[in-house]
Order: C-alpha cells, then sequence, then structure tokens
C-alpha cells in the first residue's frame, strides 16, 4: 500500500492506495458487496473506485509524467528515476535490441562535461541488459573525430566494459533517407538507420550550453543522428530540431545534469556546475523545460555585432556571449517552444507530473 502521489510526486498520508491491473480491479469490483461489475467499455476511463474504504487505482495512473531525481551516484540517480517510471522493465522488453544515443560530439573529459557521463551510460547498458534485451548499440556523429571523442569521454570505454557496442555516423552509408510529413521547414533528411528503425530507442543528453541555441538537451540531442548537421545550422536550427523530433521519437529520454557545461557551450571547455541530477521521462519538451531552469540567460557582450546563429560549432569559441543573473524559461529557447507546438509535449510545468526524489 502507498499513498496517493500529489502533482509535487510527495504522497498523501490519508488515503490508502492498492496498485493493480485493470483486469485486477475489475475482478475485484465484481467481488465486493454492493458494487456492480460494469463492462469494460464502461469501467474504461475511471482513475479510482472506492471499495472497502481503500482506492484501487490502476498503476500508469500513478506514474509521473517526468522524474527528477537528485543527489547519488549516477547508477543511483538512474535507478531512482527509472523506479516510479515503472523501471526500465517498462521500456525494454526481453529479447529486444536497444539503441541508445548519448551526446558524445566532443573529446572532451567526463569532467569538462561536454559529452553525457561515462558512469550513466554504463549504468543504463546495465539496466538494458537486466531488463532482458538481447543487444545495445550506441550512435553518435560526433563533430570531432570519433575516435578521439569516444576515448576521451570515456563512453567507449563504458560500452565495451558492459557488453554494449558503439559506432559513429561519419559513413554516409549508415543513414536512410527519413520523409518528415509534419516538418515546417525540414521535409526530408537522412537518419542513422540503426536510430530510425529501433526497437527501443533511448535519448541520453546531457544538458549544456549552446551559443546558437541557448541550450543543447534532448530535443537537440536527436541532431546527433543525422548526416547534414550542417544544414540544420544554415536554414533554421531550431525549427530543424523541431520537425526532426516529429519523425525520430525515442521511447525513453534520461537527461544528464550530473555535471553540466554552463558557458563556452557545446564543445567547451567552460565553467563547469554539478547539479547531480538525472531527469528521465517519456516526453522531451517537459524534460527540456524543466531543465533550461538550470541555466542563466545569456546576452551578446557589449560591442559584439556577429550573428551566432549561424556559426558552426568547430568554428566558435563563445567569445561573443557573457551571463545575465535571470534564470532561463522553457519559452527562451525557441526549439523547445516549436517542439510545444508541434505537440510533442509539456512546456508549461505546472501542468507536468514531476516527481522529485533522492538517489542517495
Amino acid at each position: 500500500m502507498m499513498g496517493i502521489a500529489d502533482k509535487d510526486g510527495d504522497e498523501s498520508r490519508e488515503e490508502k492506495v492498492e496498485i493493480i491491473s485493470r483486469r485486477e480491479f475489475m475482478k475485484k469490483a465484481g467481488l465486493v458487496t454492493g458494487v456492480t461489475l460494469l463492462g469494460a467499455s464502461a469501467v474504461t476511463g475511471l482513475e479510482k473506485a472506492l471499495i472497502r474504504g481503500s482506492y484501487l487505482v490502476w498503476a500508469a495512473d500513478l506514474r509521473p509524467d517526468l522524474v527528477v531525481a537528485q543527489n547519488g551516484s549516477p547508477k543511483q540517480l538512474l535507478y531512482a528515476a527509472l523506479t516510479p517510471l515503472g523501471g526500465m522493465e517498462r521500456f525494454v522488453k526481453p529479447g529486444q535490441r536497444v539503441v541508445l544515443k548519448p551526446n558524445i560530439g566532443w573529446a572532451r573529459t567526463p569532467e569538462q562535461a561536454g559529452c553525457t557521463n561515462p558512469d550513466l551510460v554504463a549504468a543504463v547498458i546495465k539496466a538494458c541488459y537486466d531488463a532482458g534485451a538481447r543487444e545495445v548499440v550506441l550512435w553518435d556523429h560526433t563533430s570531432d573525430n570519433y575516435q578521439f571523442a569516444f576515448t576521451l569521454s570515456k563512453i567507449k570505454e563504458a560500452a565495451y566494459k558492459n557488453g554494449a557496442r558503439i559506432y559513429s555516423g561519419h559513413g554516409e552509408n549508415s543513414y536512410i533517407s527519413v520523409e518528415i510529413p509534419r516538418g515546417k521547414k525540414l521535409k526530408k533528411v537522412k537518419v542513422l538507420k540503426d536510430v530510425y528503425q529501433a526497437e527501443v530507442l533511448i535519448n541520453i543528453p546531457i544538458a549544456k550550453q549552446h551559443y546558437a541555441t541557448e541550450l543543447t538537451l534532448s530535443l537537440k540531442n536527436m541532431m546527433g543522428a543525422v548526416w547534414d548537421m550542417v544544414d540544420f545550422h544554415r536554414v533554421d536550427l531550431h525549427q530543424y530540431i523541431a520537425d526532426l523530433n516529429t519523425a525520430v521519437r525515442p521511447h525513453l529520454v534520461i537527461l544528464d545534469a550530473i555535471r553540466i557545461l554552463t558557458t563556452r557551450g557545446p564543445k567547451g571547455p567552460g565553467k563547469v556546475e554539478n547539479p547531480n541530477m538525472v531527469i528521465a521521462g517519456t516526453d522531451p519538451v517537459a524534460i527540456d523545460a524543466y531543465a533550461t531552469l538550470l541555466f542563466k540567460k545569456p546576452k551578446a557582450k557589449a560591442g559584439s555585432k556577429k550573428d551566432v546563429s549561424k556559426e558552426l560549432p568547430q568554428a566558435y569559441a563563445g567569445e561573443d556571449l557573457e551571463f545575465t543573473d535571470k534564470p532561463l524559461r522553457p519559452e527562451d529557447v525557441r526549439y523547445i517552444k516549436l517542439a510545444y507546438e508541434h505537440g510533442l509535449g509539456q512546456i508549461n510545468l505546472s501542468k507536468v507530473n514531476i516527481k522529485r526524489v533522492s538517489g542517495a
């Protein structure tokens, strides 16, 4: 038995809940005196029923939209974040092949927070295998030389030590052409075949500052699955990111905010802060909206006239930006707002069921 979770994830001490399946609900409802067993169509949509003084609630009705786990090791944070969502077993079934999409774009060490935390990646791999995955593979189209990026980030080591394979998207033959029916500007794009056709796709981005889009979060991390990233920068980076996410949809997002790069992103080196946090869920818009709160709003330095929006990250060092004391808001990151307008998730955090837990 457990308490009914309120909007912020705290549990009520006044009511008791027995989590059951719909089938169990139907059986129990028919056995309780004074309760008539209705047809399945009549019961569908019922959230709770008062029976013998306790609430019977379907397990799915208690799941939060996203979970914020804080304090603990990367492994502790992962499991703390996944448990309220139903565990990895909800997303990975025995015998399935799982594709992970971390951010490994740059030849940076874990301490520099330019790539996804390798210990978190290792924990995700293990959780997938524990859930019964037959194979786990990692993919990314790196901006720096992939051999340097894979090695310095220690993600290659994390993959191999935990029985996963890691691949680079540096060869065009690894991609397939994908139509984007809902794209407002992006109508067709070459996407990594393994990513697009994955039985289970798990997005594992790192939260970090980005000179051209304010932030790199889960929605933007899917750019690492496309062949021509330069085209995104040259046309409309924000709209392209939102359009891409209408066609490439991860089953689960596990956002790494253990160490975050808060200046000179996306490649750094820059200022690194340590929220020691993992944010997980199935709504990438809500996850990205929450993650914006960890960052400060940037502004152009006095006298700077450069339009950085179309600069490529390989050629930009963040010298034209400084940061205010004002926190970023979800609507300040245009691709998050555009993804919300596409119907990909909820940007208004007051409408999101958020559960906060401790990993330690």
